[in-house]
């Protein structure tokens, strides 16, 4: 609201600021409960959204796609099986 409207108000008299200041607080309330309402809907679809199989009873297929992890270790360059040189047993 501008100036030059709230002056125009306050020149129509103290009932006309009374009428105003009423409806801003009706608009107000109104507000706040959107407000909590939007925050309590923003807060149960975040809990939904964090769940997966680790922490609810969802199966492992419902995560969705995710990147695997990548395994840290690095190839030693031997052969697989014994090493040459060792005596093997059997029994």
């Amino acid at each position: 609201m501008s100036e030059g409207k709230i002056i125009e108000i306050y020149n129509k008299g103290i009932s006309e600021v009374i009428n105003v200041i009423k409806t801003l607080s009706n608009q107000i309330k109104e507000q706040s409960a959107q407000i909590e309402s939007l925050t309590s809907r923003v807060k149960s679809l975040e809990s939904q959204a964090n769940k997966n199989s680790n922490n609810s009873s969802k199966s492992p297929s419902s995560d969705g796609f995710k990147k695997k992890t990548k395994s840290l270790r690095t190839k030693s360059g031997k052969n697989p099986g014994g090493q040459e040189g060792h005596e093997g047993t059997t029994l």
